[in-house]
């Protein structure tokens, strides 16, 4: 379940920080809100195309970390490619991904603070959220 939600220099967003309540989450708001950046922000977190576009303007870089409380269920299903890998956490129950984009293009992944390939991320991100649109 994604706990919380920090995102910096992303698109027009300077700083947020979002925390989620135990449950389903639906963003809601009038056009022109937001809401599509901040899923945009976790589709990137979970292994999403990364554009320089994203970085808002004036600044280096854009970051978004996300953290995830890990179910039973999750956490022994991960924990093997956590362990193989060097990615446990100080909490087991809980996960942290980051992603970082550069204005000159690269890309930084990183899950509990290593520094891991996209492929990586993708991996462990498989199946931590559910994103449905409108018309779904």
């Amino acid at each position: 379940m994604l706990k919380e939600l920090h995102i910096r220099d992303f698109a027009i967003i300077d700083e947020l920080h979002l925390t989620f309540p135990p449950g389903f989450i639906v963003l809601t708001g009038e056009t022109g809100a937001g809401k599509s950046i901040i899923i945009d922000a976790v589709e990137l977190v979970l292994g999403g195309r990364a554009d320089t576009t994203v970085v808002r303007a004036g600044a280096k870089r854009a970051l978004v970390e996300a953290t995830f409380q890990l179910d039973p269920a999750r956490r022994a299903t991960l924990q093997p490619l956590l362990e193989r890998e060097g990615l446990e956490g100080d909490e087991p129950d809980l996960l942290v991904l980051s992603r970082e984009v550069r204005v000159e293009g690269r890309s930084i992944c990183r899950i509990n603070g290593r520094a891991v390939t996209l492929a990586l991320l993708r991996e462990v991100a498989q199946g931590l959220v559910d994103i449905h649109g409108q018309s779904e």
